[in-house]
């Protein structure tokens, strides 16, 4: 019964955190631990919540690998411009790369505007996306999905186990099995997180004394 109300406690900080992760930064000794990245922006911007994004090139391992776009189309039910408006196009395998704290979970969130780019048809966009050794994404269209499920942009959020190496490589790979097939990324976010995944331990078990 414990270990239940245990996993019911975790479930409940997790949701809690969905909804607080701008703030999430604050469990950590400096907020250059987290990354929030405009992909494909020139420049620093602010979105419509206050929130604070920079550009994503240095953060590209080569940029002759990818292109900067701008959307040709706003849709109205964008919450922001930023980072919906501005994309980075790979044609080919391409890696973020991203100093990150050794212990902790990381959460990493990817937004998507499946619009038109440089005259690119947005239905041939077919890719994978990596996190280190991990596959978050496989053969992902963010056109279909975001048809499917009547939404303009897509977010997808994932949290990572601590990265031992204190690197993380997040690599967007172009399905190449499919013609003119491209990635592409609207907005990164990458955050370290309190690791709320604890295992019972033997004790949750144990009945207490009489």
């Amino acid at each position: 019964m414990k270990c239940n109300s245990h996993i019911l406690f975790s479930l409940i900080v997790l949701y809690a955190s969905l909804n607080t992760i701008p703030v999430a930064s604050r469990y950590y000794k400096s907020e250059s631990d987290s990354y929030v990245l405009a992909c494909g922006a020139s420049g620093a911007g602010t979105d419509s919540d206050g929130r604070n994004w920079q550009s994503d090139a240095k953060y590209i391992n080569s940029l002759s690998s990818s292109t900067a776009a701008t959307a040709q189309n706003q849709d109205s039910s964008l919450p922001s411009t930023i980072p919906y408006m501005t994309a980075r196009i790979f044609s080919s395998e391409s890696t973020y790369k991203f100093s990150v704290p050794k212990k902790g979970r990381l959460w990493v969130r990817l937004h998507f505007y499946p619009s038109t780019y440089s005259s690119l048809d947005p239905n041939t966009s077919y890719f994978s996306v990596t996190a280190n050794t991990f596959t978050l994404l496989k053969n992902f269209s963010a056109s279909i999905t975001a048809h499917a499920l009547t939404q303009a942009y897509i977010v997808r959020e994932f949290s990572l186990i601590p990265a031992d190496s204190g690197i993380l490589n997040l690599t967007f790979t172009p399905f190449s099995n499919y013609n003119n097939a491209y990635a592409f990324v609207n907005g990164i976010e990458v955050i370290p997180m309190p690791d709320i995944y604890q295992p019972c331990s033997i004790g949750w078990f144990q009945r207490p004394n009489p």
